[in-house]
């Protein structure tokens, strides 16, 4: 590849990157200047600012789910970042999953994309046994999605069944009510172990002071009814009156601050190296054309330790790479898949991103000594698939890869994904989806999650289409047929973009390539917090 052609392909992957965090700056705005203004006015910081004065520094703060709910909820105006702020940040020294209700986003209320953020965010916490963190402002429940909120297991009442399981497990639970705090939505903070309610701005009622009067005719105002001296003073609901969020945020640092050690799971670290390749020449490997092959070492290169990769049986099933390595001291097993074309020992072509027989038998004895030796796993993405066709099926393709997933869905060790590229049907799961819970999922910009390729799924699609159509007696031009044909491909790819997975949580973050190290990292010392990890076994094997 020419030197030119490398400088336009660097800009090209760059203006992507580019691209995202431009739409980034824009969700972060949240409701907009209006609704800040409004927010101040009331003598309110607003959720960000609340976040940044409550971390140590920004440096130590890692958000997770920004992107929820990005174009969706399109005819109630939006929901950016589903309405609410969640992420790890340390707080007093100690790593804390912080969830803050932005308020300037439809008052704080609950759609249903917030509800699966709070869970996602819960989930981290008992995962990782970190305490965490509720800044409580909301209107409750949105009530024209209330059907997509309410009923269902992983529902709005989940929250306060996690709560109540955190508190068993001594999870710390500490909760400061800076807004409103209505209906369902008072549980979350009660049922925390630790209460704070800000004075003049907090308020915490199962019905406010309109529907008591449609209810039982009391005339009471918000205040009296739920206020900060009502529940300190009168009830005993909360622990700690402020006066306003800046002593709020004060009295949770200090709670924070005088919490007792916890166990760590000892995982294996060593005095970190730098990697053999710059973070920033993710640039100059990855390519921005995605049909294009490239050699998935160099980008691990990047990633861990210089000098720490162990190749685990590295000539064979070379469309998987597995090894062991070290990320920034943490050891840790890599399963990557290999985009380049490999040739076998018998002198045979494997493609690049699917995964074959012999892939997935080496994947999953791999993943099994990984679980026996308590180092945890690394996934990296870029997949299209297991091999299909007669030779792969007589082969024993699903016996192998059934013996992938067993592995992947049975390990106790923490697992992390990263999808850089492709991440299409099965592969998706052999290579620890979203469904086969990773502690954490990261993707970037190139990344693009389908049950198959868009142009693959766009002429399956339209083939179905236009039998059905023939089939009722209409005839169709070969312009019709291509029409057909491009509107489905445009429908299926926009639904492959990392952003329409970002939006509905199917990945944690979108990150920036050159900042993959860091993330994974800082990943591993939150799984670090998990006290014990449990015993491996699997079920039954077809060998």
């Amino acid at each position: 590849m020419s030197k030119g052609e490398e400088q336009s392909k660097d800009k090209s992957l760059k203006k992507l990157t580019e691209q995202l965090e431009q739409i980034e700056e824009q969700i972060k705005r949240g409701g907009g200047e209006k609704r800040v203004k409004k927010e101040h006015d009331k003598g309110k910081w607003t959720a960000r600012e609340r976040v940044a004065y409550l971390v140590d520094s920004q440096d130590t703060w890692h958000e997770i789910g920004l992107w929820a709910g990005y174009q969706m909820y399109k005819d109630e105006g939006g929901c950016p970042a589903g309405g609410v702020i969640t992420g790890i940040g340390e707080v007093a020294g100690k790593k804390c999953v912080i969830v803050a209700n932005d308020a300037t986003v439809k008052a704080g209320a609950w759609f249903p994309i917030t509800t699966k953020k709070n869970l996602r965010a819960q989930k981290i916490a008992m995962e990782n046994r970190l305490p965490i963190i509720y800044l409580v402002d909301s209107a409750g429940v949105f009530l024209p999605r209330q059907d997509e909120i309410f009923p269902d297991k992983d529902d709005f009442g989940r929250i306060f069944r996690n709560n109540a399981r955190m508190s068993a497990e001594g999870i710390p639970q500490i909760a400061a009510i800076m807004g409103s705090c209505v209906a369902g939505g008072a549980y979350l903070p009660i049922m925390s172990d630790e209460a704070i309610i800000v004075n003049g701005t907090g308020s915490v009622f199962l019905a406010g002071s309109y529907l008591v009067k449609a209810a039982i005719g009391e005339d009471v105002d918000n205040e009296t009814l739920g206020g900060a001296t009502t529940h300190t003073e009168i009830s005993g609901v909360c622990d700690y009156k402020a006066e306003d969020d800046e002593q709020a945020l004060h009295t949770v640092r200090d709670l924070v601050d005088k919490q007792g050690p916890s166990e760590t799971a000892g995982l294996n670290r060593s005095e970190p190296h730098e990697p053999e390749r710059d973070c920033e020449e993710i640039h100059d490997i990855f390519p921005a054309d995605r049909s294009t092959p490239y050699d998935m070492h160099e980008v691990l290169a990047t990633v861990y330790d210089s000098g720490s990769f162990t190749e685990y049986k590295e000539g064979y099933g070379q469309t998987l790479i597995t090894g062991y390595a070290r990320i920034d001291g943490w050891s840790v097993g890599v399963v990557a898949n290999q985009r380049k074309v490999v040739r076998t020992q018998k002198g045979e072509m494997q493609i690049g991103g699917v995964i074959y027989s012999d892939s997935a038998d080496k994947a999953a004895r791999f993943i099994m000594n990984c679980n026996q030796k308590k180092i945890p796993i690394l996934f990296f993405q870029d997949v299209t698939g297991f091999m299909v066709g007669k030779r792969a099926e007589h082969g024993g393709i699903i016996k192998d890869g059934a013996k992938m997933v067993n592995a992947v869905a049975n390990s106790t060790v923490p697992k992390f994904t990263v999808v850089v590229g492709n991440s299409y049907g099965a592969g998706n799961y052999a290579m620890c989806g979203r469904a086969y819970d990773p502690r954490f999922m990261f993707a970037w910009p190139t990344a693009q999650i389908a049950v198959m390729g868009g142009t693959q799924a766009a002429k399956v699609l339209t083939q179905i289409k236009i039998k059905t159509l023939k089939k009722k007696g209409e005839e169709l031009s070969e312009e019709a047929e291509q029409e057909i044909m491009q509107e489905m491909q445009d429908k299926y790819e926009k639904q492959t973009k990392v952003s329409y997975a970002a939006a509905r949580l199917w990945v944690d973050d979108i990150i920036k390539p050159e900042h993959t190290r860091q993330r994974l990292s800082h990943a591993i010392a939150c799984a670090n917090q998990q006290q014990e990890i449990p015993p491996f076994k699997t079920g039954v094997l077809q060998t």
